[in-house]
């Protein structure tokens, strides 16, 4: 009887890490699409700068992004909480220590990705609608935001997806 309630348990356990796996995935294609709308809606503003419609669009893109940010906070704290515990524990049994400098890596990249997002917020919010030079700067801001945004979440994936696959093969064999 000790045998199966172990089996369960560790059955348990493993649909818990598969579904931790998923939605890490899950999150990232939304996060990634979200960055996607917003760098549209960004090359569009920039074609349509000083007129009423870039305007419009920046206020749009601004909520769009304040938005983006908490999701985004929302999505690390999860990640620091849940999943990385989870990959630094298998990468520590089973592959070399970099796991722990790539981490810190990325936890600096997503440190830098969010000072570009509140100096895009910052300057979008001292836009007035005739200046062109405020206009500019905060669309460029906006446009480097979303690169850094998305170069970070790309460099996660190349990171911790590879673990993740490892993870969910190693529970399949078992």
């Amino acid at each position: 009887m000790m045998i199966e309630v172990g089996r369960s348990v560790q059955a348990e356990q493993a649909s818990n890490v598969k579904g931790i796996i998923q939605r890490l995935k899950d999150e990232h294609d939304l996060l990634k699409q979200e960055l996607d709308e917003v760098q549209r809606k960004t090359c569009h503003m920039f074609a349509q700068l000083g007129t009423e419609e870039s305007t419009c669009l920046l206020g749009d893109v601004r909520r769009q992004m304040a938005l983006f940010l908490e999701q985004l906070e929302l999505h690390e704290h999860w990640e620091e909480e849940e999943v990385l515990p989870i990959l630094h524990q298998y990468a520590n049994q089973v592959m070399e220590s970099s796991f722990v400098t790539s981490k810190w890596v990325m936890q600096e990249d997503h440190k830098q990705a969010e000072r570009f997002v509140r100096s895009f917020l910052d300057s979008a919010d001292a836009c007035q609608e005739t200046d062109m030079l405020k206009l500019q700067k905060a669309v460029s801001l906006l446009s480097v935001a979303c690169s850094v945004l998305t170069e970070h979440l790309l460099t996660e994936e190349d990171t911790f997806f590879p673990i993740a696959d490892q993870i969910l093969s190693d529970i399949q064999t078992k």
